[in-house]
């Protein structure tokens, strides 16, 4: 009996030292490096797409960016299909670049952008008159269309004055006349999903008289029947 555990053990000390993995295992032996496929993840490339909790969240944006390969199952990518909520070229042109610079899809039906070699100009293309650009693209805004212009909030209430924290360096200064609105609602096309404007409600109208550092006070000129100016209602430049 002592023999037979004496073979046995010789045989799984054989199979160890000569590569064999399972025997390693049951020894304890650690490998000293079993070769390993390192598989190098694809270049990320974006979508701009419908924003499935637009209207949901008011901060919400309608578009935003996201991985090609990461797109959300949404009762209209059910019924219609993926390219149902991928933004049309002419969207994509008012949002921007994606985030850090990154591709666009081929699937977002965009031109394909490329970068010129340094070596790769001929003095012909240095000879050729400058070529008009077919379309300005817009910078990059995070995800989010251009503001229209610039908008504040009433910080402050003391009749008939208030103080809002719009400054000079939103194009803010003495004489200024702004509005005072409330409950912004977005007009959405039923179709093309575009957003027509707002529908909101004018307060009150105010002038500025004074732009400090960090906010600007003003003057109420005109209050609407009824309304009364309140705190984190918005202001934007008349």
């Amino acid at each position: 009996m002592k023999g037979q555990c004496l073979v046995v053990v010789a045989v799984v000390a054989a199979f160890a030292t000569s590569g064999c993995s399972t025997a390693k295992q049951i020894l304890g032996v650690q490998s000293p490096g079993d070769p390993s496929v390192t598989i190098k993840a694809a270049e990320t490339r974006w979508l701009l797409i419908k924003n499935p909790r637009f209207g949901e969240v008011a901060s919400e944006p309608e578009y935003v960016w996201v991985e090609e390969d990461k797109m959300p199952i949404t009762l209209t990518t059910l019924v219609r299909g993926q390219g149902a909520i991928i933004a049309t070229p002419e969207i994509v042109a008012k949002y921007g670049a994606p985030p850090g610079g990154g591709k666009i899809s081929p699937r977002q039906g965009v031109p394909t952008q490329t970068t010129p070699s340094a070596t790769g100009s001929t003095a012909a293309d240095a000879e050729a008159p400058p070529r008009r650009a077919a379309a300005a693209v817009s910078p990059p805004t995070n995800g989010r269309a251009h503001e229209g212009p610039k908008r504040g909030l009433v910080v402050y209430v003391d009749t008939p004055r208030i103080v809002v924290d719009l400054t000079a360096a939103d194009g803010m200064r003495a004489g200024t006349l702004v509005s005072v609105r409330r409950d912004a609602i977005p007009i959405v096309h039923p179709v093309t999903g575009e957003v027509l404007g707002e529908l909101d409600q004018e307060v009150a109208t105010v002038r500025l008289t004074e732009v400090r550092e960090k906010f600007s006070v003003g003057d109420v000129q005109t209050v609407a029947p009824g309304a009364r100016i309140q705190i984190k209602d918005r202001v934007v430049p008349k």
